[in-house]
């Protein structure tokens, strides 16, 4: 296939001619990438080699193979090379299938995407194809409900105006359709395909980027005698790949980027590998009992070498043919490394990859995650970091949309000076501390109705009144003239009725909504955003009713009456501009509308505005509330100005600069305007927002909120979601000079050490301005971090998309912890990438953040069962997994090293080859797998599988009430990493050095090699190792069976089937397996009473050590916080006992009365005792 031999990207701007013939010059299409796509990364070939080198970029893979090297010497080993290569393949086998089974679905899909089939234009005829077969400068016709197959430039459309509709779901989660166009000259030029001539037209473009909202381009249409006028293309004209075409019959495209150039490639990187803070400090005590290994070789080794000194020349038997005592001790270190690597649990990390996957499983399953209202479960996306969700100290949190519905409600206008929206209001609303008449008001458009908008409840006798022709304000004069530099154009508004036109005519023209029709023929409108539509939507209600559009004409029909308009230009709202604006022809008069963020417009008004002080007064009190505020502001264009910004417009650079230089032109143009108005908005907060923000905050949890509002309703936003309480001390940093930001953040370090001094808590509102300074300046940085690092929330407003990512590594960076950013937008993924923990919401505006994120939710409250119960579990279950999988190992190896000793440090192996391969594998792997899974230290739901009796229902309701109450004092178990730690390592390690001694000199006291059997033999090797390792295997399953705190059939199956019986299985086959050490040693052995004794005594040794340490680590160190934890797990105990015989005293309510009052005013001290500790 020629498209193979082709390069995988291009990345300089790209100048091509549209291609109609028959036969492609292959030479022309060499420099661009074919349309074949590949994700798939190995074949029949390359998997083996590549998947394997994949294996061992890990260390511990690498120290394996070399020991499997090593042991395959057999000057070097004693051991059969089976019992080391055995496990590395399974471990190795186990990844490899997992990688392939991948990859094969990867070349599933590609073939599937590949062999699509698509139409080209080859001499004006349509013609099949396969999307892989397409190259740039292709035309392609593409129909209703089709795929794209390449990022195309559309040249036509069915529609006449060139308008077409695009769904990009596939790309950016975003359902709303997108409207798109045509430019009015291509159109014209091929408005059908039986018009296509044969000069080509020629195209410019810019480098391929990751950006699917931008396309800087220009393109070159033939006008006659060869010569061909240049076009401005913008993402207007972009059709991207795997977006699909709705409600138009058919486009015509040209490929302007194919294969890996195109968007949706671009966007597909790899994600990152995350690896947890657990993980890594594994890694280091691998090293660390790397080091003991070899020392422990080194020491062996040197006893070997005095032994064959003193005593290897008189030992005959052993038929030295060459004698040299120091080789021989260079041998026996390689030999004793084979021995030792058991330390190291080989099985480790493949296990903590089940684990964690089954722990995927389960959080993705939680019902009690599941958002009806968006049919949306928890999604696990990032397995490696399960266990940090309980470690977490700072959450990020963006507000629109995660902390609020993102379901606008047009509340309030201001237009002039005069408040419309007060008939929906409560009179003790603080909007209305001024002297408003309410009247009672009907809809004022009711054939408006077809454009349903989810909620809209606004109204006003007043306003309707006006718009009806009735009343007397509609008369009173405002006098306002807009008029254009040259004052060749105005518009003058006379009185408020012409003033309240014009600002409903400016809500239904400024946007970028298109209308959809389902297949009921009801129409709606969809946005880029929520705040849009809602804006359409009231202009609509209010009887400016927006019909449609396309690339050049915008229709309405207002107040009833029909009307259209050119549409000149339109420049679409970001998080940067923080505005949107279009530029119109209405009748002659070139205007521009403008609407955007009260910070942005303000400064770009003429001077001496009538109403500005009124509306900023009004904004004030709106803020106080909690509502987001829009300006809106115009100006009139005189033709020389537009038509000198048209013309710097289509002349932009085409290359890096090209944004930079729009983004000036059009600032220069969004100037001098005049203010018309204000609206506000209601973005009510989600289901149980502020009592989980409250839990998080008892769990010790820092909660940031980073919104683009202004100060006072980000603030007001805060206290509404309890992100501030009233108890809270709030320190505001809003200055505008970095010198008055140095002194203010002396001032609030003044208050801050009061509040630590009288023990207050304390919250920060920092405005983007002063933020910005902080962030740049690093001993304001400093200071700043100082403060927030023990601020119970933190506020910051005003921010940008890239202050929210800098500001999540200003706290990770600095002060190394765990954070957790949180966000549903686009504007939100910087931060959720910057952050140790992403979570995206599924919401409004896309999925893009959902896209970006490690765990995704339905809705804001998910986080407190994501952290406080999956993330506290999690966290308890992986440390100790990797704690006791160190342990086993060590009372595995520990019999190893003393046996030295007996064999005078010959290398000989204590155990027989199977018995290593086995261990680690089989016999102790399910067990700790299993546990890994399930256990947890405080069940939540413990009686969802009683019926749902009335009596049962009313513990069930209270107990979770109980819970959910004490679950946040728990969190610091992770935060505090309570259990994975240096010194429980260490205990862990002496645990299995000291059971491993007991066992040992134990058996070997028990029989002492002078056991008589029924054969008459005494007792040798053989009989030794099986007890002892028979022992080995029945205290590690005790061990995990001690610590499991919460049992399931699981749990039991694994230890009692899948251990022990395995065990005692493989024990009966070995007695009939040839040539090994056990060969006939089982069934001997079980008839002799010290095989029982010592599995008994050694037990009962072991278990009582285990009780006796437990309770001395309870009386002398446990703290105040773990006590909780057990009189919790006591109350449980007691309460299930309750349940389980309800029939009894089902109506005995004061049962749960009598265990509430005994213990809620003892628990609710301690953990306010405890909380303070914590803080």
């Amino acid at each position: 296939m020629f498209w193979s031999k082709r390069p995988e990207t291009f990345n300089a701007p790209r100048q091509f001619v549209g291609n109609f013939k028959c036969e492609r010059n292959l030479q022309e299409l060499e420099e661009f990438p074919s349309n074949f796509i590949k994700t798939s990364r190995y074949n029949v070939v390359t998997f083996l080699p590549k998947s394997l080198l994949l294996q061992f970029t890990r260390y511990a893979n690498i120290y394996f193979l070399c020991i499997a090297i090593i042991q395959c010497i057999p000057v070097l080993s004693t051991l059969n090379p089976f019992s080391a290569i055995a496990p590395l393949v399974f471990v190795l086998g186990l990844s490899m299938a997992r990688e392939g089974w991948e990859d094969y679905g990867r070349h599933v899909s590609d073939n599937e995407v590949n062999s699509t089939e698509c139409i080209i234009l080859k001499s004006r005829v349509p013609t099949n194809s396969t999307w892989a077969e397409l190259s740039v400068g292709d035309y392609v016709l593409v129909k209703q409900d089709e795929s794209f197959p390449a990022d195309l430039i559309v040249l036509s459309s069915a529609i006449p105006s060139g308008a077409c509709y695009i769904e990009t779901s596939s790309l950016d989660g975003e359902k709303n359709l997108k409207p798109k166009s045509a430019i009015l000259e291509s159109q014209q030029l091929y408005q059908e395909m039986a018009n296509y001539n044969e000069d080509a037209i020629r195209v410019e473009a810019q480098v391929p980027t990751q950006n699917l909202y931008e396309l800087d381009a220009s393109l070159f249409l033939p006008i006659g005698n060869g010569q061909q006028k240049k076009f401005q293309l913008t993402a207007k004209q972009l059709l991207l790949r795997g977006a699909f075409l709705r409600n138009t019959e058919w486009i015509i495209g040209l490929v302007v980027y194919t294969g890996q150039d195109t968007k949706i490639m671009r966007n597909a990187d790899a994600s990152r590998i995350k690896s947890s803070e657990i993980e890594r400090i594994m890694n280091i005590l691998i090293l660390g009992i790397l080091v003991v290994q070899i020392t422990l070789s080194i020491i062996t080794a040197s006893f070997s070498s005095a032994w064959l000194h003193n005593y290897g020349s008189d030992s005959w038997y052993l038929e030295y043919t060459d004698f040299q005592p120091n080789l021989l001790s260079f041998y026996a270190f390689f030999s004793y490394i084979l021995l030792y690597n058991t330390m190291i649990p080989i099985s480790l990390i493949v296990s903590l990859e089940f684990v964690k996957v089954f722990q995927a499983y389960f959080i993705e399953q939680d019902e009690e995650m599941y958002v009806a209202q968006r049919n949306k479960f928890a999604k696990v996306q990032t397995t490696t970091i399960n266990e940090e969700l309980g470690q977490v100290e700072y959450i990020f949190s963006d507000k629109t949309g995660t902390l609020t519905c993102n379901q606008m409600e047009f509340k309030y206008c201001i237009i002039g000076n005069v408040l419309y929206g007060k008939d929906q209001s409560n009179t003790n609303n603080p909007v209305y501390n001024v002297d408003l008449k309410r009247q009672q008001t009907a809809k004022v458009h009711p054939e408006s109705e077809v454009f349903q908008h989810s909620v809209f409840n606004f109204q006003d006798a007043e306003l309707s009144d006006i718009l009806k022709g009735e009343g007397s304000t509609g008369d009173m004069p405002v006098h306002l003239r807009i008029a254009s530099q040259d004052g060749k154009q105005q518009v003058t508004l006379s009185n408020q009725r012409d003033l309240i036109q014009e600002y409903l005519f400016l809500l239904s023209s400024a946007h970028e909504c298109i209308i959809q029709y389902d297949k009921n023929q009801n129409a709606s409108y969809q946005g880029p955003s929520p705040d849009e539509i809602t804006l359409v939507d009231a202009a609509a209600r209010l009887g400016f009713q927006f019909t449609g559009s396309s690339a050049s004409e915008q229709c309405f029909k207002i107040l009833g009456k029909e009307k259209k308009v050119k549409l000149l230009k339109s420049f679409e709202f970001d998080s940067t501009r923080k505005r949107m604006s279009v530029i119109i022809d209405d009748n002659g008069i070139i205007k521009l509308y403008i609407k955007g963020a009260d910070n942005i417009i303000k400064d770009r008004l003429l001077p001496n505005q009538p109403f500005l002080n009124e509306i900023i007064n009004y904004l004030d009190d709106f803020s106080k509330i909690g509502l987001r505020c829009l300006l809106m502001a115009s100006r009139v264009l005189s033709h020389q100005e537009y038509q000198d910004f048209d013309h710097a417009y289509n002349n932009l650079p085409d290359n890096e600069t090209r944004a930079n230089e729009l983004e000036k032109l059009t600032s220069n143009l969004e100037k001098q305007l005049t203010l018309l108005g204000a609206s506000a908005v209601e973005d009510k907060l989600q289901p149980l927002v502020p009592e989980t923000i409250a839990d998080l905050l008892k769990a010790n949890i820092k909660v940031w909120m980073l919104t683009g509002d202004k100060l006072e309703t980000a603030e007001n936003i805060a206290k509404s979601c309890r992100l501030i309480q009233g108890d809270f001390t709030v320190m505001r940093l809003s200055v505008p000079t970095v010198e008055e930001c140095k002194k203010k953040l002396g001032d609030i370090q003044d208050t801050y050490d009061l509040c630590i001094k009288e023990n207050r808590k304390k919250s920060i509102v920092v405005e983007g301005a002063s933020l910005q300074f902080v962030i740049d300046n690093e001993d304001l940085a400093q200071a700043f971090v100082s403060m927030a690092k023990d601020c119970e929330s933190i506020v910051c407003c005003r921010v940008t998309p890239k202050q929210k990512a800098d500001v999540v590594r200003l706290i990770k960076d600095r002060l190394n912890k765990i954070t957790l950013a949180i966000g549903d937008g686009a504007n939100d993924v910087n931060m959720i990438q910057a952050a140790h923990i992403g979570v995206g919401l599924y919401g409004n505006e896309g999925m893009r953040a959902v896209q970006s994120s490690d765990f995704a939710l339905g809705e804001f409250r998910c986080l407190w069962r994501l952290l406080l119960v999956h993330g506290h579990w999690n966290y308890i279950r992986i440390a100790e997994m990797v704690l006791y999988f160190f342990y086993k190992n060590m009372i595995f190896t520990v019999p190893q090293f003393f046996f030295s000793y007996f064999c005078a440090f010959s290398g000989q192996s204590f155990f027989d080859d199977w018995y290593i391969t086995f261990y680690n594998l089989i016999f102790t792997a399910l067990p700790l797998i299993m546990r890994g899974t399930f256990d947890q230290d405080i069940n939540y739901r413990q009686y969802c599988q009683y019926d749902s009796k009335e009596e049962v229902a009313n513990v069930q309701k209270k107990q979770e009430q109980y819970l959910r109450l004490k679950f946040p004092s728990l969190y610091y178990v992770g935060q505090n990493k309570t259990i994975f730690t240096i010194p429980n390592y260490l205990l862990w390690a002496f645990n299995g050095l000291v059971h491993g001694m007991i066992i040992f000199f134990f058996v070997l006291w028990i029989m002492d090699f002078e056991i008589v059997q029924n054969s008459g033999e005494s007792s040798g090797l053989a009989p030794f190792s099986l007890t002892v390792y028979s022992c080995i295997i029945l205290i590690a399953d005790l061990k995990i069976a001690i610590h499991t705190k919460f049992w399931t059939w699981f749990n039991f199956i694994c230890i009692t089937f899948l251990s022990l019986l395995l065990y005692i299985l493989y024990v009966i086959i070995s007695n009939f397996w040839p040539g090994t050490l056990m060969e006939y040693t089982p069934f001997t052995m079980v008839g002799t009473p010290h095989f029982w004794l010592s599995l008994l005594l050694i037990g009962a040794i072991i278990g009582g050590l285990e009780a006796i340490q437990a309770e001395f680590i309870r009386e002398f160190f446990t703290d105040p916080a773990t006590e909780m934890l057990n009189k919790i797990k006591v109350f449980e105990h007691n309460l299930n006992k309750w349940v389980e015989n309800q029939e009894k005293i089902a109506r005995q309510d004061s049962f749960w009365a009598g265990i509430y009052k005994q213990k809620e005013a003892v628990e609710e001290q301690e953990l306010v005792r405890f909380s303070g500790s914590q803080q």
